[in-house]
């Protein structure tokens, strides 16, 4: 609706897994060196922590198509919350193994034998598990444990990455076995006022802003109010937008974004042209 009134190709702040709109702030930058050293040094299992909105889907999603990419055989699961059997039975699919009418057993032979298949040709076999907190049978929990006792006299063969907010890690607790087995963790940080702002700018860029809009007030408001979560900034620099253009305004300036956090908080009013 408003992107012709701000010269923009497409809106800037959806909350979207596109990866031309990720931005890689240094906590970021630090995520991915992680995940990545813990793939090609066979580290076994590693855990990838974050506040909601901070990142991780994306960084996951994006590592999960940069790894693919490069030829390894990579499974997502993105909805974990799973009985055992119906993990397996997702882990097998997003392998490209039928699982249908198969026993435990027979699932875990399967998987078994591609990872090994895997890592005979010289390849790690990679498990993205996303919003890991939301498991709540502990024997999934210990599912996990076990696939990770694939191995070769050489190296892990199986590489699992846990992304969840950190509270998780008092689930894990609950189950020492696998806890004991995180050789790797990482916990994704907001976004600082500068990173604020260069996120900001980076996010309009890519949506074919040809001039700065945010002025540097309205950024550290939009960072006040954010506390520096991406999701957040999304949500309130869009709206910012449709504002500014039902206002007719030039720039995004402080008191827009005042009047955009009202109308997010639900306290907003009046008539607007749009």
């Amino acid at each position: 609706m408003y992107e012709t009134y701000w010269n923009l190709e497409e809106k800037p702040f959806r909350n979207t897994t596109d990866p031309k709109y990720f931005f890689y702030a240094e906590t970021h930058e630090e995520a991915y060196i992680r995940l990545l050293y813990s793939v090609t040094e066979a580290k076994g299992l590693m855990l990838l922590l974050g506040d909601g909105g901070c990142g991780k889907t994306f960084l996951c999603k994006s590592f999960f198509r940069e790894m693919t990419g490069q030829g390894y055989q990579v499974a997502l699961v993105e909805n974990p919350d799973l009985t055992p059997m119906e993990f397996l039975q997702k882990v097998a699919c997003e392998y490209g193994i039928e699982y249908q009418g198969k026993s435990k057993v027979e699932l875990l032979k399967d998987i078994e034998t591609l990872v090994i298949q895997n890592a005979e040709q010289g390849s790690t076999t990679i498990l993205i598990v996303d919003e890991a907190q939301l498991i709540q049978n502990k024997k999934t929990l210990e599912e996990i444990r076990l696939l990770l006792n694939f191995e070769t006299p050489e190296r892990f063969p199986l590489s699992i990455i846990l992304s969840a907010r950190p509270d998780f890690r008092q689930t894990l607790r609950q189950v020492p076995s696998l806890k004991e087995r995180v050789s790797l963790q990482h916990r994704i940080q907001h976004l600082n006022r500068e990173e604020t702002g260069e996120y900001i700018c980076y996010r309009m860029d890519k949506a074919g802003c040809s001039r700065e809009i945010f002025t540097a007030n309205a950024v550290k408001e939009i960072h006040n109010f954010s506390g520096g979560i991406p999701r957040q900034i999304n949500h309130l620099c869009d709206l910012v937008l449709l504002l500014g253009y039902g206002d007719s305004s030039i720039v995004v300036d402080v008191p827009l974004v005042k009047k955009s956090i009202e109308d997010l908080r639900g306290v907003g009013s009046g008539s607007r042209k749009y």
